[in-house]
């Protein structure tokens, strides 16, 4: 076999770039019950890290071999760096509650948010999705499912620049579907990013 060097197919070059959602449906890319994350900068992260356990035995040449290996957890987060805030997209990002008091004649109107101590059925999303595409613009998307806003939170403040937030998300096991990886990969052909083929 010639000694060639590999070149890179567009339609399997995918691009950084893209847009998140939560509740995104798969089947239905107008479905009232998806919402925009918001803008982003700096992009994210889609990290799926299994954790594998060995099967040793006398005798054996180091801990890994054929067949004696099995995966006993998984952390399935998706991070992202969010450019907009406001009370709504803070409860996605970091569940929490919000206090409204009204204006009077010594002080301004304000809404107070302030992080939960634990977490609700509520909290949890369907799913969350990083969709993307492939230089030849095939759409991609990355979905966690049952997902929590329960990484960290945080955000730098810089002179003469904005203050983007790096929040993650986990997805979590069904107990219904404990056999059932919370996560998927689903590859579009013939799909746009573009606006105008979305409507």
């Amino acid at each position: 076999m010639r000694n060639r060097k590999a070149v890179a197919k567009p339609q399997s070059t995918q691009l950084g770039e893209g847009v998140l959602i939560y509740n995104f449906n798969p089947d239905d890319w107008n479905d009232e019950e998806s919402v925009a994350f918001g803008a982003t900068r700096g992009g994210g992260s889609y990290n799926v890290e299994p954790t594998n356990k060995p099967i040793r035995f006398d005798g054996d040449n180091g801990e890994d071999t054929k067949g004696l290996k099995r995966r006993e957890e998984w952390k399935i987060t998706i991070t992202a760096n969010a450019l907009e805030f406001d009370h709504e997209k803070m409860q996605r990002y970091m569940p929490g509650t919000t206090e409204t008091k009204n204006q009077d004649i010594h002080n301004p109107a304000y809404t107070k948010y302030r992080p939960k101590v634990d977490f609700d059925d509520e909290d949890y999303f369907e799913n969350l999705a990083y969709v993307t595409q492939t230089k030849s613009g095939d759409v991609v998307a990355y979905v966690i499912e049952n997902v929590l806003p329960d990484g960290a939170f945080s955000a730098a403040f810089n002179d003469k620049d904005e203050v983007v937030a790096e929040t993650t998300f986990t997805a979590h096991f069904d107990p219904e579907k404990m056999n059932e990886v919370p996560t998927y990969i689903v590859y579009y052909e013939g799909l746009s990013l573009n606006e105008e083929d979305q409507q």
